[in-house]
């Protein structure tokens, strides 16, 4: 078993972290649930079970994949938001877990893939934006972006994570409310635990 949070994310994890109460952990309480579909690559804790929806061939607006087949099944979305009711602050988490063919995850490369993740934020304006990529073993690749934001002048943080496996990919895109010291939390455990499993 691979874990890629161990990799060479330093620089992206100290944006992320830059809000963080020390020794959070101790303050906080959660039941959390380890996300992780049967043919996924990829497994993600999320602060509890996220709602899913099943992608099949032939759906209009599939995102990330080339030339996605016209049946079957391909992946899912799974979705998880909190709002706190006293603050309104958000904490929002959206997946993509698509099964994607060899010559595709070839084709997908350190360019390719910081150009998606680019792309996904073109209409957000973002400080203190940080892009970053690192390779595994096998080929497997993990591009990050991350950034802060402000909704209504509340500062928020952004990130989307999209890895690839050996026979899929996994999308992940977060925001959330970068002064509520829980939902800073649930982003540190959710980045930690980005496991790889092999099939």
């Amino acid at each position: 078993m691979m874990v890629y949070s161990k990799m060479l994310f330093s620089a992206v994890l100290v944006i992320a972290f830059l809000a963080v109460p020390a020794r959070a952990e101790e303050r906080f309480a959660t039941a959390y649930y380890n996300y992780a579909h049967n043919e996924a690559e990829y497994s993600v804790t999320l602060p509890e079970a996220p709602t899913v929806k099943t992608i099949w061939g032939g759906y209009k607006g599939i995102p990330y994949l080339r030339n996605p087949p016209k049946h079957g099944f391909l992946g899912e979305t799974a979705t998880f938001k909190r709002v706190d009711i006293n603050t309104e602050d958000i904490f929002e988490v959206n997946i993509y877990f698509l099964k994607a063919d060899k010559a595709f995850l070839s084709w997908l490369n350190e360019i390719r893939m910081k150009k998606v993740l680019k792309s996904a934020y073109s209409k957000i304006q973002m400080t203190e934006g940080n892009l970053a990529f690192s390779k595994g073993t096998k080929g497997l690749k993990w591009a990050s972006l991350t950034g802060f934001s402000l909704e209504r002048n509340r500062p928020m943080f952004n990130a989307m994570h999209y890895l690839t496996g050996l026979h899929s990919i996994l999308v992940i895109r977060i925001y959330y409310s970068v002064e509520n010291a829980l939902f800073q939390e649930y982003y540190e455990t959710l980045v930690r635990s980005i496991t790889y499993l092999p099939l």
